[in-house]
C-alpha cells in the first residue's frame, strides 16, 4: 500500500507567518530610512535654533524648572508636540555627569562655563539620526527581505515535493526510485523526538525524511519498515544529508 509525505500545513503557516514578520521588518526599515528619520532631522532643526540660542550648558539643559518639573530641552519638544528624544536627553546628562566631576580651575568659572556651552550647543548640532543610523536602516531592510524571500522560497520548494513508498521503494527522494534493497543502514536518534530520519543508501548517498516540514512521514516510514523491518535495527552516526 503506498503512502505518501507532503508538506506539513502548520510548518509551512509558521515559516509564512515569519516571512511576512520579515517582510513586515523590511518596509518599516525602509520607511524609516526613506521617510521617518529624515523627517525626524528636520523637525529636530527647527527646535534646535531654539536650545542653542539659550546658551546653557547642559546641566541647565536638563534640570526642572517651573512648577510641572519639565526642563527647557523637554520643553522645546512638548512646545512643538514631538516627543522627547531620550537618546540625546541621556547624552546631555552624561555630559553634564562629567562637568560636573571636574574640578573648576580657580578664577576659571566663566571659562569653564563657556566651555560647557560649547560642549552642549556641539551635541545639540549632531542630527538625531545620523547617516549611519540612516543607512543602516536600508541594510536592516535588504537583511529582513532576504529572510522573507528564503522563507517563502523553503516552503514554495517543499510544497512541489512528494515523498513515496510503495511496493516498488522510495520515490521523491532522488530522480529515480531507490528499491529497498539499496537502503544500507539508518539513523533513528532523531526519529522519536522530531520525527526525522535519515538513510544511507549502499552507493553511499544519503537521504533524509522530516516528519515536521512533510506531514505523512510516519505513513512513509511504516511502509518501507513492511518491506525492510531489520532496517529498524540499523544504526548509523549522524551524517551530512544532500536530499531534502
Amino acid at each position: 500500500m503506498a503512502a505518501t509525505a507532503k508538506l506539513n500545513k502548520e510548518y509551512a503557516i509558521r515559516m509564512l507567518g515569519i516571512g511576512a514578520l520579515m517582510l513586515g521588518m523590511a518596509c518599516w526599515s525602509l520607511y524609516d530610512g526613506q521617510v521617518g528619520y529624515p523627517r525626524i532631522n528636520a523637525r529636530y532643526e527647527a527646535i534646535r535654533p531654539q536650545l542653542v540660542g539659550g546658551a546653557m550648558t547642559a546641566g541647565e539643559l536638563i534640570k526642572s524648572v517651573g512648577g510641572d518639573g519639565v526642563s527647557p530641552y523637554e520643553r522645546a519638544f512638548q512646545e512643538q508636540g514631538i516627543k522627547t528624544p531620550h537618546a540625546t536627553l541621556a547624552k546631555l546628562k552624561t555630559l553634564n555627569e562629567q562637568a560636573r566631576n571636574r574640578p573648576v580651575p580657580e578664577g576659571q568659572a566663566e571659562r569653564f562655563r563657556e566651555q560647557q556651552v560649547e560642549a552642549a550647543r556641539a551635541l545639540i548640532e549632531m542630527p538625531l539620526k545620523s547617516g549611519h543610523d540612516i543607512q543602516s536602516q536600508f541594510v536592516m531592510a535588504a537583511l529582513a527581505a532576504l529572510a522573507a524571500l528564503a522563507a517563502g522560497v523553503a516552503v514554495g520548494r517543499k510544497a512541489r515535493r512528494r515523498f513515496t513508498a510503495d511496493e516498488a521503494g522510495l520515490h521523491g527522494f532522488t530522480d529515480a526510485v531507490i528499491a529497498y534493497p539499496a537502503i544500507a543502514s539508518a539513523d533513528w536518534t532523531k526519529w522519536e523526538e522530531k520525527r526525522i530520519v535519515r538513510f544511507i543508501l549502499t552507493d553511499g548517498r544519503r537521504i533524509k525524511l522530516d516528519g515536521w516540514h512533510f506531514t505523512g512521514a510516519e505513513a512513509v516510514v511504516d511502509e518501507l519498515l513492511r518491506h525492510r523491518p531489520e532496517v529498524k535495527a540499523d544504526s548509523a552516526k549522524p551524517t551530512a544529508d544532500v536530499t531534502g
